[in-house]
């Protein structure tokens, strides 16, 4: 019962211009083992715990910027070897293990550093000097049945530059998704990790702490499947004394129609309400304390068509 499994899957853009352009294995790609009852063990670029088997709570898979729950889902893929068991009474779990050097390529290639150099001499300074030398460990565990589930996700960064800390996150959602209901609620505790609402999170070793809560809900009428996502992040602590403007809310409406099995009408509005500075990730520390309780609100509306090929 011992099977050889591979998958080769890749990002195609139709922007000239675009960076995913001439890049292969963009998405996730392996090779690998299936054991059946022993489970499976794959090599390749891989999703970590949080990466597609705990975006439950994302209902619009098409949307972006303020219609994305991009700082609830911080889940990405990596390099290196993944174990998922099989499924006992409902019962499943996985690991993801990616090793220093693959965790530092990946970096310089996702902030372009590594860009278009081909051989090896003239990256392998590159990303010596740039990246961030560590190590990253995920794992995961889920219990389905009768419609009800419940998953936990745990993640840890090393970091050996002693200017920055190491970084663990913690996310635990549970909820019901069966005869045409959907109602999920995810809590998400994050500690010195970099880039998930502020950027370099952790100073001279003192880590910042992130807390998150998303409820989601959808019920299916018909071909009608109106939803709705509410993210609520608390003020972050750094050092234990908390960010002036730090917190944000986040409320995504919607609706897909189903034109058929496989064409989807969607539509979805969202807003946002977060402290003063950009609208992503990347808010400076300095701006939010300096402007005190001053706020930004955006809005977007998205409408499109899905069909499956």
């Amino acid at each position: 019962g011992l099977k050889a499994i591979w998958q080769l899957q890749s990002k195609a853009s139709i922007d000239k211009n675009s960076g995913r352009n001439g890049q292969r294995n963009t998405l996730t790609s392996f090779i690998g083992l299936d054991a059946g009852t022993f489970g499976k063990i794959r090599a390749g670029n891989l999703p970590d715990a949080f990466k597609d088997d705990m975006e439950d709570l994302n209902l619009d898979d098409s949307g972006h910027g303020v219609r994305d729950l991009g700082k609830w889902e911080i889940g990405s893929r990596h390099t290196g070897v993944r174990y998922d068991t099989a499924n006992f009474g409902g019962f499943s779990a996985n690991v993801l293990y990616s090793m220093e050097d693959n965790q530092r390529y990946d970096e310089a290639r996702a902030d372009g550093v590594v860009g278009d150099l081909h051989g090896l001499e003239s990256v392998a300074p590159v990303v010596n000097d740039v990246t961030r030398n560590r190590w990253l460990v995920s794992a995961g565990l889920s219990y389905e049945i009768a419609g009800f589930f419940v998953k936990y996700g745990y993640l840890h960064q090393n970091d050996r530059i002693a200017l920055r800390a190491n970084a663990d996150v913690h996310r635990i959602m549970g909820g019901y998704d069966a005869n045409n209901v959907f109602v999920g609620l995810g809590y998400q505790y994050a500690k010195g990790l970099d880039g998930v609402r502020l950027q370099g999170q952790s100073q001279n070793g003192i880590k910042a702490e992130d807390q998150q809560v998303v409820l989601s809900a959808a019920y299916r009428v018909g071909n009608v499947v109106p939803r709705l996502s509410y993210a609520h992040g608390f003020k972050q602590k750094l050092g234990g004394e908390k960010l002036a403007a730090s917190k944000y809310d986040q409320v995504v409406v919607g609706a897909d129609y189903h034109l058929s099995k496989r064409t989807t009408v969607i539509t979805s509005l969202g807003w946002m309400k977060e402290g003063k500075g950009r609208l992503d990730r990347e808010i400076d520390i300095l701006d939010v304390v300096d402007n005190g309780k001053s706020t930004n609100q955006a809005y977007s509306f998205g409408l499109g068509l899905r069909h499956k090929f």
